[in-house]
């Protein structure tokens, strides 16, 4: 059953299409919460919130809509809000940071390959600002359009495009055309394991 379709019956009443989108979903988010903090309880209880809340409120909301985009959107939002309840910043303008660091690397550091690589995306990592490697993961790594890009950063089509131009561009001038393809090609493999 298509997300899209699991949404509306869930929308209607339908329990199982509730926990069947839950269970599609929950290790994404988690995955994707661990990019804003490294703090796994506060995640847990942010995707725990959201599921309440659709729960409560499944009779007012969107009827139609990217089912992924719309659950990244809404835990970036309870982060960032608890994120700022908690005081550990002082304003929703004081960017949070996108976390993009490499945390696995001693689970492959038998496989010398494997090392390479990973030595390779944190290189092609290092030179960029968390809201760029936001926008990287969300394009190159999730595979989102550019639509719910802008949704999900809060940017116009033309920003958002520039934004990924930027990116390439510091990568290309800090590592070179060839590296730049070469850290594409493995990419996801490690922003999986975050």
């Amino acid at each position: 059953m298509e997300p899209i379709e699991k949404w509306n019956r869930f929308m209607a009443g339908d329990d199982k299409a509730y926990a069947s989108l839950y269970e599609e979903y929950v290790q994404d988010l988690y995955q994707y919460g661990l990019c804003f903090t490294l703090d796994t309880e506060l995640v847990k209880d942010c995707i725990q919130d959201l599921f309440v809340y659709l729960y409560a409120n499944r009779s007012h909301l969107e009827v139609s809509c990217q089912v992924k985009t719309y659950l990244l959107v809404s835990l970036k939002h309870n982060i960032c809000r608890s994120l700022l309840r908690s005081q550990k910043y002082d304003s929703i303008e004081e960017e949070i940071p996108f976390l993009a660091e490499m945390s696995v690397e001693d689970q492959f550091i038998e496989d010398e390959s494997l090392h390479n690589e990973t030595h390779q995306v944190q290189k092609m990592l290092s030179v960029l600002t968390p809201r760029q490697k936001e926008i990287m993961y969300y394009r190159f790594v999730q595979e989102l359009p550019m639509e719910d890009i802008c949704r999900l950063m809060d940017l116009n089509y033309q920003s958002a495009q520039n934004l990924i131009q930027r990116s390439l561009k510091k990568i290309r001038e800090a590592c070179g055309d060839l590296f730049l393809f070469l850290c594409f090609v493995c990419l996801e493999k490690f922003f999986i394991d975050f």
